[in-house]
């Protein structure tokens, strides 16, 4: 598992697992991201006794109102990271693609505002250094994948 950033000696850490999700919008490619200020993907942590898509599901309810669908696992990175009012933290955090569902409440969390977005336009925008990894190679993946069809459009297109 790849770890991200550097551990600083004389600090320590508590360890927080995540569950994170890259929220997609098909028709126009773009993806959903919180903001408070700070750009992150969508999650947190997982609670005693939850599962990974236990805790997902959870937080995006939280954060969104929003059930997802077509969940998908992405990747898991470990990192060391800067948890502000938490403090330093040693995150294992796992990453789904999903799409959102039905809206099933209003946000608790009425400090993140979901905002939709060009992956490409974000990438060295998020808060955290893992999740701007796991942006760059999702948009790596997404473009790999897009490659033939743009080349079909040129060929038919001219």
């Amino acid at each position: 598992m790849k770890r991200i950033g550097k551990k600083v000696e004389e600090l320590k850490y508590t360890k927080r697992p995540g569950a994170y999700a890259i929220i997609e919008r098909k028709k126009d490619n773009k993806i959903a991201i919180a903001t408070d200020g700070e750009y992150f993907f969508l999650g947190g942590g997982i609670e005693e006794g939850e599962t990974e898509t236990q805790a997902l599901k959870r937080e995006l309810i939280e954060e969104s109102g929003y059930r997802i669908k077509n969940i998908k696992f992405f990747d898991k990175v470990k990192a060391w990271a800067d948890g502000g009012d938490r403090g330093p933290l040693d995150v294992t955090a796992t990453i789904y693609t999903a799409e959102f569902d039905k809206k099933v409440t209003e946000p608790i969390e009425k400090d993140h505002k979901i905002l939709w977005i060009d992956p490409t336009e974000y990438k060295n925008k998020l808060y955290h250094e893992y999740q701007r990894y796991l942006l760059e190679e999702y948009i790596k993946i997404k473009g790999a994948k897009d490659e033939p069809t743009k080349h079909m459009e040129k060929l038919f297109n001219g």
